[in-house]
């Protein structure tokens, strides 16, 4: 049996002496007399690791577990105090806890599963739907209700903007942007926020297409994989033979023939076509990789879905459906958390090397926060069970 609840030994992965002292450099805690930042980040983190997503249920757990939060460091936490905290707070401390914490998993042993050296980024963005209502300032868009198109219907929320590195499925960066279906645009945002490195490999789907972005990736010395868009004009300059039997349709390189994309892309592409033998569907990607079988990258487009389970992961298992707050410093807190959260849980992983699940990780981490149970025994493996044979079964003489 541990000392220390399961909780204590999860929030001990961010040390407390570093906490206060990002805490003392941005002044986080000036003026403040009753909840300070340890116990306004505690009390998030507490949240989302357990599923509660009421300020009321908040402030009755620290207030009935008063001994077990105290040894943590944490007051006590008022509803009031709380919500005056989530929105008023500046969201900078969460952002250099979550660069701590994703430093710190970087810096584990990871693979991301392919026969190749270099990194392997999956690029894209997921859309977290808030109620315009009572967030009016994160209108994103009007769109046809249904099939009149004289009637609209406005939608609201905030774009997380990321790239996954597959080695481990941790964010390589995390920006979270308000604004209209324009301003937050996905190859907007990523030309602006997102410099490829040498050596990497990036894949994104086509909602990343434009040649002259490309062009970028090839300067750099980095690479990418994509769909091609349509009405692409190219001509092909070589054509290398595939095997048929893994559902590879061609393997081409390619020069664009437009003359805007000539004129914006002036070196060699790589085509690769596949067909999907399961559902017949037809797949056509470009790369500027040419080293790779062009098996592997359509294996490599394939592995882009570990993005969406991720985005998947932290939608389900994580608390940003239900806002604690309204406020845009209130709802970005609470997604930064919960990526705080997710990394904490990673990094328990690759120490312990557990081959458990993301999500059932956070599950059990979840029901078992405030047991006093080793978190190497809770990610472990489970204990072998013997079954013994059924008794023989007597024979009944007729």
């Amino acid at each position: 049996m541990a000392k220390n609840s399961v909780f204590s030994q999860v929030i001990k992965f961010i040390p407390r002496s570093r906490f206060e002292g990002w805490v003392r450099e941005l002044g986080s805690d000036k003026g403040v007399r009753r909840l300070d930042s340890w116990t306004w980040f505690g009390s998030l983190l507490f949240s989302q690791l357990s599923g509660h997503d009421s300020i009321r249920a908040i402030e009755r757990v620290f207030a009935h577990s008063d001994k077990q939060m105290r040894s943590m460091g944490f007051s006590s936490v008022r509803r009031s105090t709380l919500a005056d905290a989530n929105h008023s707070r500046s969201l900078e401390l969460l952002e250099r806890v979550f660069g701590y914490c994703l430093e710190r998993v970087k810096g584990l042993p990871r693979k991301h599963g392919f026969r190749f050296k270099g990194e392997v980024l999956a690029l894209d963005s997921t859309f977290i739907r808030l109620c315009l209502s009572l967030c009016p300032w994160a209108m994103y868009r009007r769109s046809p209700r249904g099939n009149n198109r004289g009637e609209f219907v406005k939608s609201a929320g905030i774009k997380m903007h990321t790239a996954i590195d597959l080695a481990g499925e941790i964010p390589d960066f995390v920006v979270l942007k308000e604004g209209t279906e324009r301003e937050n645009h996905d190859l907007r945002v990523a030309k602006m926020l997102y410099e490829p490195r040498s050596g990497s490999t990036t894949i994104m789907d086509r909602g990343y297409w434009e040649v002259a972005w490309f062009a970028k990736f090839t300067e750099c010395r980095a690479y990418f994989v994509t769909r091609i868009a349509r009405r692409v004009g190219f001509r092909v300059a070589k054509s290398n033979v595939v095997d048929r039997t893994q559902g590879l349709i061609c393997d081409q390189e390619i020069y664009l023939t437009g003359r805007k994309t000539q004129e914006d892309y002036r070196g060699k592409l790589r085509r690769v076509g596949f067909r999907d033998p399961d559902t017949g569907k037809k797949l056509v990607f470009i790369t500027n990789r040419f080293d790779l079988a062009a098996k592997t990258i359509c294996d490599l487009y394939r592995a882009r879905w570990r993005v969406e389970l991720f985005f998947r992961c932290i939608k389900q298992n994580l608390k940003i459906k239900k806002f604690l707050g309204f406020s845009p410093q209130a709802v970005k807190a609470q997604v930064w958390v919960a990526l705080i959260a997710y990394l904490v849980i990673q990094q328990l992983r690759l120490t312990l090397r557990s081959s458990i699940s993301m999500p059932d990780a956070m599950a059990v981490i979840g029901t078992l926060l405030l047991l006093r149970i080793p978190l190497n025994v809770i990610l472990g493996r489970l204990p072998l069970v013997r079954r013994h044979p059924p008794p023989l079964q007597l024979m009944l003489n007729f």
